[in-house]
């Protein structure tokens, strides 16, 4: 039995069989997904890929280490870290009090994490937060390693910074969907994203759907604004942010302005089905890339006529070819 196998067991069989809390510091469904930005203009996607015993979770990134394996407890307040030695090294537990101190390795440049706070209030693009759990971090070295990483019950990791040769780098949460909840949230809609939420065999199917819902739950009638025919358009890109295929690149539109009303109550959609092929309409290759689907009209709330918001969403998709035996 290997390292991680033991560690399975020993951890997994303290809790068999239960599901972890709605309050959970960590994101547990694999229809989820969280997006991140830099201060550098670095684009980040977070999402479940793999799970062993229930309690241990592998994600596509965290804190910006690919394919990262963690351990939450039934809870959801107790996260551990699955380091470059095989160990399985507490880095949370939301119950304990501020000040606790846990000897944790995420890398070669940080081997501590101190609970710095458990109110605090974190401003990100996807929304503010007012009972976040801080952990600050500290370790070896001068320019590089974690600083600081922000977590908020239900939701999870919503912001971590850390040092660099050019400074000081900060990631904060832009986009997420948590359950039928979709941030951020904008004054008087509710936008809900619908992406594939299992890795999509090339060699089974040949496009993929991708939309975006919007209800008006306010009492006014909501504008939409659109500079073209085109209502939506649906991006991918693989995993150095570079586009690879695009909803719309063999379409055209009319240009003419146009609205879209949706009154109170009412909800429209937008979205349609992706071809599995690059701009050049070739094959994609099996690999993880970003998907995100965008309506191409804006609106202006009340007192805000001079600033459109954008509305988009977007997360990780997983393509893979289904192994055929002879």
């Amino acid at each position: 039995m290997n390292t991680f196998s033991k560690l399975t067991f020993a951890l997994s069989t303290l809790f068999a069989g239960v599901a972890a809390s709605a309050d959970s510091y960590l994101m547990t469904s694999p229809a989820d997904y969280r997006s991140f930005k830099s201060s550098q203009n670095q684009s980040l996607s977070m999402s479940l890929i793999d799970t062993k015993g229930g309690n241990w979770k592998q994600y596509s990134s965290y804190f910006g280490k690919k394919n990262q394996w963690l351990w939450l407890s039934n809870d959801g307040q107790e996260i551990y870290w699955f380091n470059e030695s095989q160990n399985a090294e507490l880095l949370l537990n939301a119950s304990d009090p501020v000040g606790t101190e846990y000897r944790v390795k995420i890398d070669g440049c940080t081997d501590r994490a101190t609970l710095a706070s458990k109110s605090d209030k974190v401003r990100v693009a996807a929304g503010d937060f007012d009972r976040s759990v801080r952990l600050d971090f500290s370790g070896y070295c001068f320019d590089e390693g974690l600083e600081s990483a922000w977590f908020v019950p239900g939701i999870g990791l919503v912001k971590w910074s850390k040092d660099s040769m050019i400074g000081p780098v900060v990631f904060e949460l832009e986009h997420a969907k948590v359950g039928n909840m979709t941030l951020p949230n904008q004054e008087g809609i509710e936008l809900s994203a619908q992406f594939p939420a299992e890795t999509v065999m090339l060699n089974n199917q040949n496009t993929i759907e991708a939309s975006i819902t919007l209800i008006n739950h306010s009492d006014e009638t909501i504008t939409l604004d659109f500079t073209s025919g085109q209502t939506f358009e649906i991006y991918l890109y693989d995993d150095n942010e570079q586009l690879v295929s695009l909803w719309s690149s063999d379409m055209m539109f009319t240009q003419a302005l146009h609205s879209m009303k949706i009154k109170p109550g009412e909800a429209e959609r937008f979205g349609g089905a992706l071809d599995l092929k690059d701009l050049n309409s070739q094959p994609l290759d099996i690999g993880t890339y970003k998907i995100k689907i965008e309506i191409k009209g804006s609106f202006s709330p009340e007192a805000s006529s001079f600033s459109h918001i954008p509305l988009s969403s977007e997360s990780v998709l997983h393509l893979d070819n289904m192994m055929t035996h002879y």
